[in-house]
């Protein structure tokens, strides 16, 4: 269950359909769209089709899955869930806590933070909060609606931003080629959360490679149809392979990050260069 189409979800899905190739699984790949209303369909419908795993993406997904679905494994993928609840419930996390990754980057004194009103992000941008309180940073939160208040919402940003931040939220992540365009019109940085961000003209990016999030669930899935239940699968963290990503065109058009002060931090390194040019 997808519940809106961008480059990350579509790199978890390869990582997914290329795993399980092997066995010749059948998969089908359901997008909701952003529409909580046709994920609820969706999910209700599964629940009466003869499917052996269900694999909601993101937090949102997950929830709505694990409350409605009793009778068939899910593997929670790129998110959370409370294995207590259900035993029929294992997963896939791969989430940096943002204050982690801010301690990690060249410190900016007045960032704007563009985010949904997912029920999943109000404790991040709190946790974003008490940060900025912390080590004397200005945020400029602006939250959207739908994708459609993104332009209007992006360009009214106080001209004195040093960048834009985005955190691991479907809703804006759809909408970064609006962000990038922006930041360039100002010459300043997009750090996003997710690789599929920075390819697409993003800064730079803390995270895991979104291929690797459905690598991992779909090894779980294997298990899973040998006859393991899942809740004897503990609930795999990623947190071993969270990487550095780089978008190197993008820090050409922009003048407040140094590339080589991002070269100087202790992480693995990947970089994108004469893709997706800002």
């Amino acid at each position: 269950i997808v519940p809106l189409e961008h480059e990350a979800m579509l790199q978890i899905i390869s990582g997914i359909t290329d795993t399980l190739a092997d066995i010749k699984a059948e998969i089908q790949v359901k997008n909701a769209h952003s529409d909580s209303n046709i994920m609820l369909a969706l999910i209700k419908q599964m629940k009466e089709q003869n499917i052996d795993i269900i694999m909601p993406i993101g937090t949102s997904a997950c929830q709505m899955t694990v409350s409605h679905i009793k009778n068939k494994p899910i593997i929670c993928v790129a998110a959370l869930p409370d294995q207590k609840q259900n035993p029929l419930v294992t997963g896939v996390n791969d989430e940096i806590p943002i204050s982690a990754s801010m301690s990690k980057l060249p410190k900016l004194q007045n960032i704007a933070v563009i985010y949904s009103a997912s029920e999943k992000i109000a404790p991040e941008i709190e946790a974003l909060k008490a940060y900025a309180l912390k080590n004397n940073i200005s945020l400029n939160l602006s939250m959207i609606q739908t994708l459609i208040d993104l332009p209007l919402v992006v360009k009214n940003i106080s001209k004195d931003t040093q960048a834009f931040l985005i955190l691991k939220d479907h809703l804006v992540v759809s909408g970064i080629n609006i962000l990038v365009q922006e930041a360039k019109k100002r010459s300043i940085p997009v750090i996003a959360s997710d690789e599929g961000s920075v390819k697409n003209g993003a800064s730079l990016a803390i995270g895991v490679r979104e291929k690797d999030i459905g690598v991992e669930s779909a090894l779980i899935a294997k298990r899973i149809l040998k006859g393991v239940s899942p809740g004897r699968i503990p609930h795999k963290m990623l947190d071993d392979k969270f990487v550095l990503f780089i978008n190197e065109d993008s820090f050409v058009a922009q003048k407040i990050l140094d590339i080589n002060d991002i070269n100087e931090i202790k992480m693995n390194i990947v970089r994108y260069s004469n893709i997706n040019k800002m």
